[in-house]
Formats: structure tokens, sequence, C-alpha cells
């Protein structure tokens, strides 16, 4: 029996924190980038460091415990990011909607929201 390889990130990747990123863009451009063609968005920013910015939406996850933050993008769809665990009350404390963010995290594709994964503030 062949083992299969899944393509996947891991959850929490601390190589975030030296990782440089190849780019820099708006949520709403990686929105536009990954709903025009998922495709050709995995082949540019798959598993790669980013800088994201926008505007927060929502905080996800419990009050006490948060996991992640939405930017506006479109309607009920956009990019769900989710910051490293040891950082997440430090960051997210900071956080109001409809404020302005900056992140550097890895693109984890498009699952209904485009998905980013082991979230930091850059320096």
């Amino acid at each position: 029996m062949l083992a299969g390889c899944a393509r996947a990130l891991p959850e929490q990747d601390r190589r975030i924190t030296v990782t440089p990123a190849i780019a820099k863009i708006p949520a709403e451009d990686l929105w536009k980038e990954y709903k025009d063609n998922a495709k050709a968005a995995d082949k540019k920013y798959w598993g790669q460091a980013i800088e994201v910015s926008g505007k927060v939406s929502t905080v996800v996850g419990e009050p006490t415990a948060p996991k992640a933050v939405r930017f506006f993008v479109e309607g009920d769809k956009g990019i769900k990011a989710f910051v490293l665990d040891d950082q997440a009350a430090e960051i997210i404390k900071r956080v109001v909607v409809g404020q302005h963010l900056r992140l550097k995290c890895y693109c984890a594709g498009l699952d209904g929201d485009v998905i980013l994964r082991s979230c930091i503030q850059p320096q």
C-alpha cells in the first residue's frame, strides 16, 4: 500500500518569523486573484510567505482564545488569517473591527475563503 502525500500546510509554523515575504498584497487583490483563477493564484502564492493588508471585518474564535481575523473583501467570503497561537493574544488584543491590519502569513489556498496560516505582525 502506498502512502499519499497530503497537500497541506501545518497550522502552526514558526518558520514564518524568519521567512521573508515573496509579496506584499492588499487583501482585496489576493481575493480577486483567487476568485478569478485559483489555480494560477496557487502557483504564485501557495505555501509561500506573503504580507497581506486590509480592513478587519471579524475576529474569529472564542473571546478568551481568538484564533483568526477576517478581512473585508466581498460578501461573506474573503480572507481568513489564522495567527500563531503563541502570538494570537498579543496580535488580536490590538485589533479593532474596521481598522487596517497587516500580517505576514503562509498562504494555504482557497477553501471557501482564502486561508492564511501562521500569521504574525511583520517587523
